[in-house]
């Protein structure tokens, strides 16, 4: 079985949330509550002394509605906690009136440090109202009629119909004291479940937010967990029909976020691995053509001298002197030729693999080109052709590697040598740059029949012949290894038809 993000979103989700309640749960009781239990007990300390100063104060004349108005003037915790004052006569005063149920638990609890807790009789009756609130009479010093409690606050109130659902707990108890001794003491009174969760002014509906926002935040997850999950299987999709061999697939992902950079580089490192592929296919296909064109070049010279040697080594053929010496002779002009093509082969190897140091000098290109149409014009006068020089004179001056460079004019005009008709003229021009020029120019050219279309882009492959029947000319490398040598030194040889016949190769070198 598949294992999916979907549990690892989900478990990270719950892990997170219960995670934040238990921290929550931590701070309130190593946070909030020390410090509203401190607060408690600095609250009864001063409610203690304005009890004690309000009694010293009016003496005999202070009545309940006093002491109340004292515990009651924002003495309550923000709602969360509630004071109590009970005298040396064992009466209870508190900001507001209690219920009897709730005077008897409020005893309970200040004698013994125990609240009884709620019953269900108790907590099913509504607090009694006071009597004297909805009957007209003499404000007194409570503020309420006949000097009563008065209206009980709203935290208060809140207070109270806590109290009357959840039992309660004593946070501090402070005792008022006077010149005369302990008056009583001055308790910090709270609902035992409220403090630490909810307070009792807070509505009971706003609990329904907790459960909302954990199935709003899920649906969020969920939905943002789907829309993720869709981008990555999409990637896998891609990794998946990569590994198959198929290095056309792409992944359409337009998002900038880090998933649609991720899919943008998928995309270029696919298109890079199928230029790589075609690479590697074209090296093998130049492999195999290599390996089939050497077979073939090395196979014609080894036959001719098999032949020949056969025939000089069997007892039952006559062969007279000159025709001995002639077959040798033809062994021996095979031999060379399989010894040039080896070489040659060899040669161009090197030179595509870097193995052959250019041995770089300053040199005059039109004067190197001068002294090898000098060494080839008896040749060519030979065979029935003119050879001449034209352009620049000297002043060509190049960076290079002078042998390999004649080199490159050897094997252009022995091309030219083996390749045009008799009667016809090659010309070797030469071409400074300008002033502040890149390149010297120099060209071979002839107003011969030119080369055929169909085999004009491949006269620098290995083993192509224009014309293969003659196949005992050359070895077929020469223009390989002059593009080779060309590339190396940072030039550039190309070859083209005149417009008006003929062939035409130019080659490009850097100026000095």
């Amino acid at each position: 079985m598949m294992r999916s993000l979907f549990w690892t979103f989900a478990g990270t989700f719950l892990l997170v949330l219960l995670t934040s309640l238990l921290a929550q749960a931590l701070v309130i009781v190593m946070v909030v509550q020390p410090i509203t239990d401190r607060r408690a007990a600095r609250l009864a300390e001063e409610a203690a002394r304005e009890v004690a100063a309000e009694i010293a104060t009016l003496g005999p004349e202070a009545d309940e509605g006093d002491v109340r108005r004292t515990l009651r003037e924002g003495r309550d915790l923000r709602g969360v906690a509630s004071l109590a004052y009970r005298d040396r006569d064992g009466r209870i005063y508190t900001p507001h009136r209690l219920p009897d149920f709730l005077e008897h638990r409020y005893q309970q609890l200040l004698e013994t440090g125990e609240d009884p807790g709620p019953t269900m009789s108790e907590a099913s009756l509504p607090p009694p109202r006071d009597p004297r609130r909805d009957r007209p009479g003499r404000p007194g010093r409570g503020g309420g009629p006949e000097g009563g409690p008065g209206p009980v606050p709203g935290h208060g109130r809140a207070f109270g119909e806590a109290a009357d659902r959840y039992s309660m707990k004593m946070l501090a108890r402070w005792p008022v004291e006077s010149a005369s001794g302990i008056l009583g003491d001055v308790f910090a009174i709270a609902p035992r479940s409220e403090l630490p969760l909810w307070p009792p002014r807070v509505p009971r509906p706003l609990l329904l937010f907790l459960p909302v926002a954990v199935v709003l935040s899920g649906i969020g997850a969920f939905v943002l967990f789907r829309l993720l999950v869709r981008r990555i299987r999409s990637l896998e999709s891609l990794a998946t029909r990569v590994t198959e061999g198929d290095l056309t697939a792409r992944v359409v992902d337009r998002g900038g976020d880090e998933i649609g950079r991720l899919a943008s580089r998928l995309n270029r490192m696919t298109e890079s691995l199928a230029e790589a592929r075609d690479r590697l296919e074209a090296n093998d296909r130049a492999r195999r053509r290599l390996f089939a064109d050497i077979t073939h070049e090395l196979a014609t010279p080894m036959t001719s001298i098999k032949g020949y040697a056969e025939t000089l080594t069997d007892a039952e053929i006559h062969v007279d002197g000159n025709e001995q010496r002639e077959f040798l002779r033809r062994i021996l002009d095979e031999t060379n030729r399989l010894a040039a093509l080896v070489k040659d082969l060899f040669e161009l190897t090197r030179l595509e693999a870097g193995a052959i140091p250019l041995e770089r000098e300053r040199l005059d290109l039109a004067a190197l080109m001068a002294n090898t149409v000098v060494r080839y014009e008896p040749r060519f006068r030979a065979a029935g052709l003119e050879l001449t020089l034209t352009g620049d004179a000297d002043g060509g001056w190049i960076d290079a590697d002078g042998r390999r460079i004649e080199q490159v004019a050897d094997n252009l005009l022995g091309n030219a040598l083996r390749y045009v008709p008799a009667g016809h003229r090659i010309t070797v021009s030469m071409r400074r740059a300008a002033p502040g020029g890149l390149r010297h120019v120099f060209t071979v050219e002839d107003d011969g029949d030119g080369i055929a279309p169909e085999h004009l882009a491949h006269v620098f492959d290995r083993f192509y012949r224009v014309d293969p029947a003659r196949t005992s000319e050359g070895t077929g490398l020469g223009l390989a290894i002059a593009r080779e040598i060309v590339e190396r030194h940072g030039g550039a040889i190309r070859a083209e038809n005149r417009p008006d016949g003929g062939a035409r190769f130019t080659v490009e070198l850097p100026a000095a």
